[in-house]
Order: C-alpha cells, then structure tokens, then sequence
C-alpha cells in the first residue's frame, strides 16, 4: 500500500496551509483594488488547447491521460491558455477591457528539486482588449504590490521584449515555429543551440552576429531616478538595422518606466536578449525575482494572439501567474516565517460527570451567539483541561460541569487573571463581551 502521495505533490500541514491562504488572501486584495474579477476553470483540460502555443518545454511535462471516449486530456500546466480560452467563448460579448484573476492548482511532470513540484499554484492576473503600454505597466504594478503587501520588499523584475528577436528573424524570414525553437533555446540558455538553429536556417551573417550581442550583452540596470543611459545607446545601436526592433525596445522602455512613475520601486534589470519558453508571447515579457533563489517567483507578458487562436476575435492581451508554491517555500526556508495559526481563544471542557445532553445544550446555545471555541471531546478533568489549554494558548475556559448544570449555568475561567466567573445560559451576552474586551 501506498502511504505517501505522488512524487512533486505535497500535502500541506495547517501552518503551510495557514501561509499560503494568507498569500491567497492578498492576492485577491489586490484583485479587488485594481478591478480583477476572479474566475475558475477546470483542472482537467483537452490536450490541443495547450499544443498550439505552450511551448515545448511544457508540452514535454504535461500530464496527459485519455478519458474512456478516448479524447486525449491533460491536467492543466498553466492557466493563461484556459483563460484565453474563456474569453475566446463565453466572455466573448463582454466589452473590454476585461480584467480576470484566478487562484488554480496546476500539474507539470517536472523533476522535484527547490522550487520545482509537479502540482503548483498560481494566481494570475489578466487584463485583455488593451494594446496600450499602460496596461502592461499595470501588470508590473500588481505583481510589485503583491509581493510589497507579502513582505517581499527584496524583489526584482528581469523585462525584455520578445518583439526585438521576433523582429529580427523575421528579416532573414526565418519562420514562426523555427523562431519558436529559437526562443525555446535561448530561454533554458542552450545558446549554441540557438545559434545553430539560426545557421541551420540560413540566417544573415548580421543577424547572428547581433543576435549573440544581445544574448550576450549584461542587463540594464533601471531604477527609480537611475536609468543607465548608455547601455541603452548600445543596445539600440546594435538593432538600428532593423526599425521594428528598435520599436520593441522603445516599447520595453516606455512600458519600464510608466511602471516605475505608477510606484515600481524596485529594481528593473531590462535585458534584451531575454526570452521565455512559452510561445504565445507576443511582446514585452518579465520575470519577478527573489534574492539567493536562481528560479523565477512570478512570469508573464504580452500575448496579443491568442484569443484568435482559439476562434475568439483578435484581441490584446497581458498578464502574469504568480508562483504561490514557490513564494510559500521561500518564506518558510529562506525568510524563516513564524506561523501562527488562528485558533480561537476559548476552550469549552465537559467534566466527565455532567450529563452530555446539557452540554450540547450549552454548545447549541454559544455557538447561536456567535461565540467562537473549541470542545474538549476527551471529557478532561478539570486540572488536565487547565494544562492543556495553557499549552496551546487558550486564553478562556468554559467548564461546564455537574455543578453548573444544576444550576442551568456555565463557569468561565480567565487563564492569564485567573479569574472565574459562573453565568446563566441567558447571560450568554455577557460571556461574549467578557471574551472580546481582551481582543
């Protein structure tokens, strides 16, 4: 028999459980302070609707399976596509903009190791019908107050704009599946890789050569009232043969610094030669980062195409997924976060000797009064209720006893006063008062 359960997948203990709702939580804070309407879609999908534009690295690591009609299903890797998928159908009407959330669980066969499970969640933020670079600036801006309302003020943002290399290829005609695999290459920085790919599609010597520039070339560092101008000169330097090239990067630049006027204190490293191996990226594309972890905390970009791919009309696109998973990892192993879990604070203990059906009674009776406690179901005696109420940091103990049940009342004991007071059942507003002065 099997005990544990699949390799990659984790249970979650109450205080893992405790963390991650509470970053759910201020994910959906933000949800409703910039407009985001939160949606579900299922875990199981069909297969095509992640073949087209996923990229290879995620079609390799889906879990795929056939239903007993024989259609070939996956549980879904990520959520972007799903949503496109949505709007491309039953939100097809809705004028836009349209901004969507979600908070999913998602599966790929990865190999387990920091960062890496094969079951994962995100929480994604997607805005569509909007080509300006506001809207882009603006999914910055969400990504950057998450982790802020999180407690990551350690956060970075890697930006590049897959235009620039798109734009680039395109003048040798290098096809859209070649330049798909050349992207995929450069992403996992198997560059030789990609630049045998170029050489095996016949590629202009200029080309390559500004290609390895730009791969090669270190980041831009941009920061609030910090931009180093000159590194930008040599990047457009090195793309001025090609004018929608320059435009991408122009692009990148506005959409940079519309973010950092919105409030993105952070620092932005743009990096032209950046690319990420999802294929549906149409333009500016970013990773969010964290210190002393060599993997990405949150991903997104452009992706004006995708709604049309799967029949919607054409439709601009942006969003993220945010790595609850690996946030969750990073704030217990490496910030060391202190859980607390929320329990209330009273702990009602039957004396073995009363009668059950009069504490159900008082338990019917507090709990219509909206009083929050627990029952001690072991029917403790009273010095080892005390002990353990201590130990796990009750503050007030509800004995209901032989005594008490005669006399149709309740004892409550203040742990820290040590004080004890006895009340009816219909004093029951005065218990409750009792347990909110101390907060």
């Amino acid at each position: 028999m099997v005990l544990e359960p699949p390799r990659g997948m984790d249970d979650l203990l109450p205080e893992e459980f405790s963390l991650k709702q509470k970053i759910v939580d201020i994910i959906r804070e933000v949800y409703k302070k910039y407009g985001y309407l939160e949606v579900e879609t299922p875990t199981v999908e069909y297969y095509e609707l992640f073949e087209a534009k996923s990229g290879e690295e995620i079609r390799e690591r889906m879990f795929d399976f056939y239903d007993k009609a024989g259609r070939r299903c996956v549980l879904r890797p990520e959520v972007t596509a799903s949503i496109a998928r949505l709007v491309s159908t039953r939100l097809k009407a809705v004028a836009p903009p349209l901004r969507l959330g979600y908070i999913a669980d998602c599966y790929r066969y990865d190999e387990p190791q920091w960062g890496r499970r094969r079951r994962f969640w995100h929480g994604g933020f997607e805005l569509f019908g909007s080509s300006s670079p506001l809207s882009d600036a603006e999914i910055l801006q969400v990504s950057y107050e998450v982790f802020q309302k999180i407690g990551l003020e350690e956060q970075f943002f890697k930006i590049g704009h897959v235009g620039i290399f798109r734009n680039i290829l395109e003048s040798s005609k290098v096809n859209e599946k070649i330049q798909d695999k050349i992207l995929t290459s450069i992403d996992r920085k198997r560059f030789d890789e990609a630049y045998k790919l170029m050489e095996e599609a016949d590629v202009d010597v200029e080309v390559l050569k500004s290609i390895r520039e730009l791969t090669e070339s270190p980041p831009v560092v941009y920061r609030v009232g910090e931009v180093d101008r000159t590194s930008i000169k040599k990047i457009e330097d090195v793309l001025s043969p090609w004018s929608d090239a320059v435009r991408s990067f122009e692009n990148l630049l506005e959409i940079v610094e519309l973010a950092i006027i919105s409030g993105v204190k952070s620092d932005v490293y743009i990096i032209p030669g950046m690319a990420r191996g999802l294929e549906y990226y149409t333009g500016f594309i970013f990773e969010q980062g964290l210190p002393s972890a060599d993997i990405s905390f949150n991903g997104g970009g452009r992706y004006d195409r995708l709604v049309e791919l799967f029949g919607g009309k054409p439709t601009p696109a942006v969003g993220c997924a945010i790595g609850i998973s690996r946030i969750l990892q990073y704030l217990i192993e490496k910030k060391n976060t202190k859980i607390i879990l929320e329990r209330p604070k009273v702990l009602l203990t039957p004396i073995p000797d009363v009668d059950r059906r009069y504490v159900a009674n008082v338990i019917r009776v507090l709990r219509s009064s909206s009083i929050s406690f627990e029952v001690d179901v072991l029917e403790r005696r009273i010095t080892s209720a005390i002990e353990y109420a201590l130990k796990n940091g009750f503050r007030f103990l509800i004995i209901v006893g032989k005594s008490e049940e005669e006399s149709r009342e309740i004892s409550v004991r203040d742990l820290e006063r040590m004080v004890q007071v006895r009340y009816s059942l219909n004093e029951v507003d005065k218990v409750k008062k009792m347990i909110e002065e101390v907060g």
